[in-house]
């Protein structure tokens, strides 16, 4: 073959292989979803988590978590007005929405609501038209002047916590509604659904909302904490009480959600117990053992009953005493030492969830969340373990990440500077053979 036919086919495969922006092209056609935790900048010590920290290559979506409603004007507002809109003069909501300039194919929304929020100034928004229309258009003005792509919808949870029985119509009310108004400005809807049937039944009409939400991410994580009085798994993939991640999603597709818009949510963290007697060998498998109604705490997370698989993982690599084991009916993970256990996501659980949600032809998965991966690689050869075992699931390939990814090496504007002089010069190789 001669060397112009060979320049030219280089660099046809080039081109093949980068879009225009020098960036990789996607080795799966799934979707990944990073939440990302504003907070997580304030915790302590290595478990502070910037914007800076935050590896875009492993998610095809970013939502920052959480904008919270103003129940004055019932308008959108900001929960931390500095670190969202001042810091650093431009501010974490610009800054996010500015990693779109090196990563072209990554879609960033707004999250609004979670747990803290609660549900019944939600409920008392969603009850009456005047207030939703106010919302709506505070919705639009916001996420275009930040220039998020899209508001993903956390109001945990209708008809609970403070809500009421018409909270299930008037949600939908509400979706249909900001659904029609995002279409001309081309703004993208989705809705974090708890994964419980009983708050589904309460909460959700399923086949309708389904019409409006572009993608719906399942919360299959919290069936079981310190509430339940007794050591359980956080996130189990099967379990015989119904409480698991495959009757979850079982159950909404049954329920007539399309498998092509639901998104299997992994927890990257584990539930912490305290038992009220420790086990007399290390090695016993602690599901169902009595523990107290509040569990122990990480060091950066700091939250009763809950640590971050980077906290969980950090401390089985240092000098403290873990015993590790692996419960295989319901494929989870766990940690104890003398009457403190954890049970958690290992790698292993969650590539056995990324199998599930391809096998079920789901539109992917939704991580919670990506902050307490173990981004500095303290436990691991390299940083967000988690988050590369789940691309290289999705990709079934042993070295892989998903668009966009950054070509390492020159920068963006060497490689197009470089791939265009190979295009000219196979161009005049060609010319002066013929």
């Amino acid at each position: 073959m001669s060397f112009t036919v060979v320049t030219f086919l280089l660099t046809i495969l080039f081109f093949g292989t980068y879009d225009a922006h020098g960036l990789q092209k996607s080795k799966h056609n799934k979707v990944v979803v990073c939440y990302v935790a504003s907070w997580a900048a304030y915790r302590p010590y290595q478990g502070a988590f910037s914007i800076a920290n935050l590896r875009p290559e492993f998610c095809t979506h970013l939502v920052y978590a959480f904008a919270g409603l103003n129940v004055t004007s019932w308008t959108i507002r900001s929960l931390d007005p500095w670190a969202d809109t001042e810091k650093d003069v431009i501010g974490n909501y610009r800054k996010m929405t500015a990693l779109r300039q090196q990563y072209p194919g990554l879609k960033i929304s707004l999250g609004i609501g979670g747990w803290n929020e609660g549900s019944k100034n939600y409920s008392q928004l969603a009850s009456s038209p005047d207030r939703r229309r106010i919302f709506i258009a505070s919705t639009i003005e916001f996420l275009r002047m930040y220039e998020f792509d899209g508001l993903d919808l956390d109001w945990e949870f209708p008809g609970s916590r403070g809500g009421v029985p018409d909270d299930k119509l008037n949600f939908l009310r509400l979706v249909k509604e900001l659904s029609d108004a995002y279409r001309e400005p081309r703004l993208s809807l989705t809705a974090a659904i708890s994964a419980d049937k009983k708050t589904i039944d309460q909460a959700y009409n399923i086949p309708e909302i389904s019409k409006y939400l572009d993608h719906i991410f399942v919360m299959a994580y919290d069936y079981h904490g310190t509430w339940d009085k007794k050591a359980l798994p956080n996130s189990p993939l099967r379990s015989n009480d119904g409480l698991n991640v495959e009757d979850s999603i079982t159950y909404l597709l049954q329920q007539g959600a399309p498998a092509e818009k639901l998104v299997l949510g992994l927890p990257m963290y584990g539930r912490t117990y305290i038992l009220t007697t420790p086990p007399e060998k290390p090695d016993v498998n602690p599901i169902g053992l009595p523990a107290l109604t509040t569990g122990f705490k990480g060091p950066y997370t700091g939250q009763e009953g809950f640590m971050g698989f980077n906290e969980i993982c950090e401390a089985q690599t240092s000098s403290e005493v873990w015993t590790t084991g692996w419960d295989n009916d319901t494929n989870t993970a766990y940690a104890i030492k003398q009457n403190h256990v954890v049970f958690y996501d290992s790698i292993k659980s969650i590539e056995a969830k990324v199998e599930y949600a391809k096998k079920k032809k789901l539109a992917g998965v939704m991580v919670w969340s990506i902050d307490t991966d173990d981004f500095r690689g303290k436990c691991y050869k390299s940083e967000f373990p988690i988050m590369k075992a789940i691309n290289k699931v999705l990709a079934d390939t042993s070295d892989t990440l998903t668009s966009p990814v950054p070509v390492p090496g020159p920068n963006t504007s060497s490689v197009q500077f470089i791939s265009y002089i190979v295009l000219m010069l196979s161009i005049m190789m060609i010319y002066f053979t013929v």
